[in-house]
């Protein structure tokens, strides 16, 4: 395409407008991991790289003092190929890059932060009538990103972005080497004699449940409507969002990954799943981690898949219900919400 290194310019500015005001908000052991992370993405390191702190810290100063001064600058528009475009504006930038093999994707994430990158196109899968673009190496991204995203109707996948999530669990796993949902996922692969290896099977596998993940947000995102998006806007950085992302990622995953997992005996993704169980997930609920923790010491799946079954109309209802709240009350349902689910 023409052009190709302003369009990366364009996305990587916008890129860091967003971590400039937006890396503030990690504490600082997330935030130097997360730095690390991106020398190692800017100077073309492989993830196992050990960079010495002289070399990364000026570096780190370098890029703190870059962001200082483009903090209150607007985001850039996306020019391809000659056409001006929005950068929230997903479906007609892709459209436009669909002939170069380019992928882009611009939306909002947790807190309502806005997201961007520019990568290859590895491939467009259809998965249950849903649109799934697979990104490949990445060309310009920003100090985090999420590894999967639903923008409208299509499901993006990012695989770097999996990789580097992967990695840095296992890094962490390996550092304490607990016997946890970790420990036992990473024992299907080779990770201490083929490490390069196992991290692109352990992906490849892995892929799967972020798809299985993302169609059961489609399919819910029918249902709920675009107010469900408005509300955790109006609720960005509470612990209403916080509540309502879980409610929505249980109701989602009852009705489509694990139902998945559990009938194609996935052991090495449900520890993966299960790895990955946060804390208000675990909060709202316990009997799901219960049942695969029976499932660890027993073999019995049976608890899992009753679990699951129960869940499916537990969490879709309260999510319902959440809404609801919101339609009627609006930015003042917080305390209500927060409410029904405790």
């Amino acid at each position: 395409m023409n052009n190709l290194e302003m369009l990366k310019r364009q996305v990587q500015f916008n890129c860091d407008r967003v971590d400039a005001e937006s890396a503030q908000t990690f504490g600082l052991c997330i935030y130097l991991l997360r730095m690390w992370d991106y020398y190692r993405w800017w100077h073309e390191l492989d993830l196992s790289a050990q960079v010495p702190n002289e070399e990364i810290l000026p570096w780190i100063g370098d890029v703190e003092e870059y962001w200082e001064g483009i903090e209150e600058c607007s985001f850039e528009d996306i020019q391809v190929n000659g056409q001006l475009f929005s950068p929230f504006q997903n479906k007609e930038i892709n459209d436009a890059l669909r002939p170069s093999n380019l992928v882009y994707s611009g939306g909002l994430s947790y807190g309502g932060i806005p997201m961007f990158f520019l990568a290859k196109l590895d491939r467009i899968e259809q998965v249950r009538g849903f649109d799934v673009v697979i990104a490949g190496e990445e060309m310009a991204r920003g100090l985090y990103g999420f590894p999967a995203m639903l923008q409208d109707q299509t499901i993006f996948v990012r695989k770097e972005a999996l990789r580097n999530f992967i990695w840095s669990r296992y890094e962490e796993w390996q550092f304490k080497k607990r016997e946890n949902p970790m420990g036992r996922a990473v024992a299907f692969y080779d990770f201490n004699t083929d490490p390069g290896t196992s991290l692109n099977r352990m992906v490849d596998n892995e892929l799967n449940t972020l798809i299985l993940h993302e169609v059961g947000e489609c399919l819910l995102k029918n249902d709920f409507g675009d107010t469900w998006g408005e509300m955790l806007i109006d609720f960005a950085h509470s612990r209403t969002e916080i509540i309502a992302r879980a409610v929505k990622d249980l109701a989602a995953d009852c009705l489509t990954t694990l139902p998945s997992l559990l009938e194609g005996n996935s052991a090495s993704s449900i520890h993966f799943y299960f790895s990955n169980f946060s804390d208000m997930r675990k909060e709202l609920y316990p009997e799901l981690l219960e049942a695969y923790q029976e499932w660890v010491l027993s073999a019995d799946v049976s608890l899992l898949h009753k679990a699951t079954e129960k869940g499916r109309g537990k969490w879709r209802q309260t999510g319902e219900e959440i809404l609801d709240l919101y339609k009627k009350n609006g930015k003042s349902a917080g305390e209500l919400i927060n409410n029904l689910v405790q």
